[in-house]
């Protein structure tokens, strides 16, 4: 059967209006804390937001390409802080600026898309291309991933462009192709460490079906990555040195099986969901049957390749596999452009896929698989509903502004535990949440340092704000003066 191509490309477009208007309700809707993680991210774009706001575009470019901030590189922050700035600052969990990450998963699903037209017909490209998007988009961990501002979202972009530009240089390789990729392979190694891991085995692949005469023109590939990336790699080398140390040192005690288990669990249950597990077994034997070769090892050093290289790394969370799932897409967007209902494959696929989407956004239901052998602390949770629950920040900050000005005393705040999120304590939400609010004062602890106003967790007159997620409620008085 030959699909109609015509309906394709604007009914994709159409999934992907209808998405973003669904995420950003989402994001609207969620008012909780972020990760731990997820804070220092954000912390870190807020430097970039500092540079630009005072003026300082030097600064902006020497701490992306030059200087150390943490444990990775700053590719991702920088574009949060120049997004951030572009919106008049202000909090970053307004929609306005959190919604920047979705553009992660819409670049990938898009550029998968691409890829996809690749391995099929001619009279079936566009509407393989298509399903590819759609289905893109219906990936539960990249959702939950993009939601949040993490750099797995960016790289599940960088991977994605990556291996399309790949695409591109070898059927035709030109000096500007060559520039395209090497640009971003740089930019994907300053998003993340591990962009590296998930682009070894199918960029070689692919490099390897370049005729002898265009080798020499993967000399302008590289030229262009080291000109992106080599400063900063260069400069922070030694840095970078303790850090993969660091990670392959582990911090559990997981038995063997445990550790080459835990991705393959992890995509069926987090990363594709069931349906799409289920679709994408379908699929690859269906691909197996009709010896597709280059379609499987695509899928085959993308997806399964990422699982082993990141399976050999002893730290594991979820989310680090988030950029390997679009492999699954391919095999089954072009399983089902070939099959005898295309039509009828598609719209099974994408209702079961879309409705285990909405019911993982909108219901807690325990998808992780957490070995406390291998990670013993406390899961991070992306997939998940949104939570309006902001631990009182809001109302804080609003009744701050009619204390007097100076120093104020924290007494008492309980630990946020993480059945309600894995993060840091209230104190280092609270300043941050003042100082974007154009509210500079200090926020301490100990009694003993002067202080203006009080905000009381054991009780005590004043403002009352309850806190139903703590199951306990904060006061807020002016100091009595003698």
């Amino acid at each position: 059967m030959n699909p109609n191509q015509n309906a394709s490309t604007p009914a994709a477009w159409f999934a992907i209006g209808i998405w973003a208007v669904l995420s950003l309700g989402w994001i609207a809707s969620d008012k909780m804390v972020p990760d731990g993680d997820e804070q220092g991210h954000i912390g870190a774009a807020e430097l970039f937001l500092s540079d630009l706001g005072s003026s300082n575009p030097l600064g902006f470019m020497h701490r992306l390409w030059w200087e150390q901030m943490g444990e990775y590189p700053q590719a991702f922050t920088a574009g949060v802080g120049l997004w951030w700035w572009l919106m008049d600052g202000g909090q970053p969990g307004r929609a306005s600026v959190r919604g920047i990450c979705l553009l992660s998963l819409v670049i990938a699903a898009i550029a998968v898309g691409r890829i996809t037209r690749r391995y099929t017909t001619n009279d079936t490209r566009d509407f393989a291309q298509a399903t590819s998007t759609v289905l893109v988009l219906c990936i539960p961990l990249a959702n939950g991933v993009t939601r949040h501002f993490m750099p797995e979202g960016a790289l599940l972009a960088a991977v994605a462009v990556t291996l399309l530009m790949a695409h591109r240089f070898v059927e035709h390789p030109t000096l500007w192709r060559g520039i395209h990729l090497g640009v971003f392979i740089g930019l994907g190694l300053l998003t993340k460490q591990t962009f590296i891991l998930m682009v070894a085995l199918p960029l070689g692949w692919l490099l390897t079906r370049l005729r002898t005469q265009h080798l020499l023109s993967l000399g302008t590939v590289f030229l262009a990555a080291a000109l992106v990336a080599g400063p900063w790699l260069a400069h922070n080398s030694t840095d970078q040195l303790t850090y993969g140390l660091s990670s392959w040192s582990g911090h559990g005690d997981a038995n063997l099986f445990e550790h080459l288990a835990y991705y393959p669990i992890t995509t069926l249950s987090l990363g594709l969901g069931p349906f799409l597990a289920i679709a994408g077994i379908v699929a690859l034997v269906q691909l197996l049957r009709a010896h597709d070769k280059r379609v499987l090892i695509l899928g085959a050093t993308w997806l399964l390749g990422g699982i082993i290289l990141l399976t050999l790394v002893p730290k594991k969370y979820p989310r680090l596999m988030t950029p390997l799932l679009p492999a699954a897409i391919i095999w089954i967007s072009v399983a089902i452009a070939k099959s005898r209902s295309p039509r009828r494959w598609l719209l099974s696929t994408v209702t079961l896929a879309v409705t285990w989407l909405v019911i993982t956004s909108t219901q807690t239901i325990p998808l992780s698989f957490t070995s406390k052998a291998i990670d013993p602390g406390c899961p991070q949770s992306w997939l998940r509903p949104p939570d309006g629950r902001d631990l009182g920040l809001e109302r804080t900050a609003n009744l701050l502004k009619d204390m007097p000005d100076g120093p104020i005393l924290l007494i008492g705040a309980p630990a946020i535990p993480c059945t309600v999120q894995t993060t840091h304590d209230w104190i280092e939400h609270l300043r941050p949440y003042l100082r974007r609010n154009g509210d500079e004062r200090t926020v301490h602890q100990d009694p003993t340092l002067a202080h203006s106003s009080i905000i009381d967790w054991s009780g005590g007159p004043g403002e009352q704000v309850e806190i139903p997620a703590l199951s306990t409620s904060l006061s807020i008085r002016a100091k009595l003066t003698p």
